[in-house]
């Protein structure tokens, strides 16, 4: 009997030699990043906080996780005159930007620089509820990002 070899469309994780389950996307290495980098932020609302670890825990690839963003990362912040079903609604410029370059010599996704996003200011979020977050779930598969100021 003769096996065929296994298709790797992406190749192997340098670090734990797995097979990649997207460009430069190591399942185990990737999320295990994402896990140890949990401590280091908060959006100060539970909710929020556990649905962000959610979509991080459950990444297929690069861009398929929110991330939480501090409101001090954002520049030139402007109102846009618009209102959002649970929200106002603002422009501004992310210094950093998201991770879309990849260095593939490094094997390191790398950060794009000034973008601009749209922020959502949560109207009456200290009465947020899971609705809310049903909501943004619905969505969060054609999300790169979601960016909040959290009252």
């Amino acid at each position: 009997m003769i096996l065929k070899e296994q298709h790797t469309p992406y190749g192997y994780c340098q670090d734990c030699k797995r097979q990649l389950a997207a460009v430069s996307w190591c399942d185990n290495c990737d999320i295990a990043h994402l896990k140890e980098n949990f401590c280091n932020w908060t959006s100060d609302c539970s909710i929020i906080d556990e649905f962000i670890r959610y979509t991080q825990l459950n990444a297929k690839e690069n861009m398929d996780y929110l991330e939480w963003i501090d409101f001090d990362q954002f520049e030139l912040v402007k109102f846009t005159n618009k209102q959002g079903a649970f929200s106002s609604i603002y422009s501004a410029v992310w210094m950093e930007g998201p991770m879309w370059n990849l260095d593939e010599k490094a094997d390191l996704w790398t950060r794009n620089g000034p973008t601009d996003v749209i922020l959502k200011r949560l109207d009456n979020s200290q009465n947020m509820n899971q609705e809310f977050i049903n909501q943004v779930s619905m969505y969060s598969s054609i999300l790169l990002h979601v960016c909040y100021e959290i009252l």
